[in-house]
């Protein structure tokens, strides 16, 4: 999924025709003539068909991570380094600083709001920031990319999570930016809802992918198939 085309339903480009929300008829949607910012119901709607599609996206990558266990070659992750629980407050951080920009913007606390939204998207930096410290890390480990299946899938799932934040990263420090230059009113306001709700839907995201790298064993995929009556090799 291209984290583009979510950033355009976050801006509310007029390049990014969404559906209307409740499903109504789409000949009803408001006219957008000259390039107008699409309406605030159809940018909602437009974010979660996006984060339905990322998390089907990561769901078929976690699909194929538990089936490709089964094979002899494969290697589990040591326990996380504490980079990665690093990783994990910062991601909640931003979360929050998000959160509580929302909730200036929506009792029109703009200055507050200004601060909230930079705090999130340096919160974001520390996060991604981490996350290659992380990396480095597991190398010195002696866990680099090539050296397992487990591995390659480690730092191909926490590569892809890292790319969809950073999409949702240029648009949130847009939003700062735009901010700063004294924008104010509904279309901001809804850009700092959505930006929020991304970063929840990408915090509860990096916990299942964490859980899943370092908490799902052979062991246990093979008593959970074994309890479900279902075969594995």
């Amino acid at each position: 999924m291209n984290p583009e085309i979510g950033a355009g339903v976050l801006r509310g480009d007029p390049g990014f025709p969404l559906p209307p929300a409740g499903g109504g008829d789409p000949g009803k949607l408001p006219a957008r003539p000259g390039g107008q910012p699409a309406p605030r119901a159809a940018r909602k709607t437009g974010l979660w068909v996006f984060m339905a599609v990322v998390l089907t996206l990561f769901m078929l990558f976690g699909v194929a991570y538990v089936m490709r266990m089964a094979y002899e070659d494969w290697r589990s992750l040591p326990p996380p380094p504490w980079q990665l629980w690093l990783s994990t407050a910062l991601l909640a951080a931003s979360g929050a600083a998000w959160e509580l920009a929302r909730l200036r913007a929506v009792r029109a606390e703009w200055l507050r709001a200004r601060g909230a939204t930079l705090a999130a998207c340096l919160l974001a930096l520390a996060f991604l920031a981490s996350q290659l410290w992380a990396w480095q890390a597991l190398v010195a480990m002696n866990y680099p990319v090539a050296a397992n299946p487990s591995n390659s899938f480690f730092y191909l799932i926490t590569a892809l999570h890292g790319v969809h934040l950073l999409g949702g990263l240029l648009v949130g420090g847009g939003v700062a930016v735009r901010l700063a230059q004294g924008a104010r009113g509904e279309r901001v306001e809804t850009s700092i809802l959505l930006c929020a709700r991304y970063w929840h839907f990408l915090f509860l995201l990096w916990l299942g992918v964490f859980g899943l790298l370092f908490y799902v064993t052979p062991d246990l995929v093979q008593a959970v198939c074994t309890s479900l009556g279902i075969p594995r090799s």
